[in-house]
Order: structure tokens, then sequence, then C-alpha cells
């Protein structure tokens, strides 16, 4: 009787670590999660990084233009049709 009540404990606690050790890998909360979330992590730092960058030159262009009379002139020129006095404009089709 004693040993049947050791047996039955010893394949009732194999079978909690087989089960426990199945989750802890392959569970939806396990170690493919966890390296899955790693990945996304990891991509997503890689995106911030490359989006940082296009922030920063986006930046340094706006204040280039700010300060540049002649692009304020180009874009007076071309998006709103401006010009000097006594200055012909000639618009050409597909421009």
């Amino acid at each position: 009787m004693k040993e049947l009540k050791r047996m039955t404990f010893q394949f009732f606690l194999g079978a909690e670590i087989i089960v426990v050790t199945f989750f802890y890998l392959i569970g939806p909360g396990g170690l493919q999660a966890l390296k899955s979330a790693q990945r996304q992590n990891s991509n997503l730092i890689e995106e911030i990084k490359r989006t940082e960058g296009e922030v920063n030159a986006l930046s340094r262009e706006l204040a280039d233009r700010k300060n540049n009379p002649f692009y304020k002139e180009s874009i007076a020129r071309k998006e709103l049709q401006m010009a000097y006095e006594n200055e012909i404009i000639y618009l050409l089709p597909g421009r």
C-alpha cells in the first residue's frame, strides 16, 4: 500500500513536471512567446531609430528652408505663381 502511494505520487509528480515544462516551452505564454516578443521589440527599436533619423533630417531641412531666402522665393514662384514686376511667367504643361 505504501509502495502504491509512493508510485502514484511519483507518477503524478513526473506528469506535473512534464506538463509544466511543456507549457513553459511551447505554451501561449512560454518561451516561444518570449522570443517572439523580443524579436518584435528589436524590430520596433530599429524602426524608432530610423524614424528618429528621418525626423532629425526633416527638422534640419525645415530649419534650412525657414532661414534660406532663395527657398522662400522658389516657393512663392512655383506654388503661389508670384512674379517680379514686369516679369513674364510661362507655364509649361505637365509641370
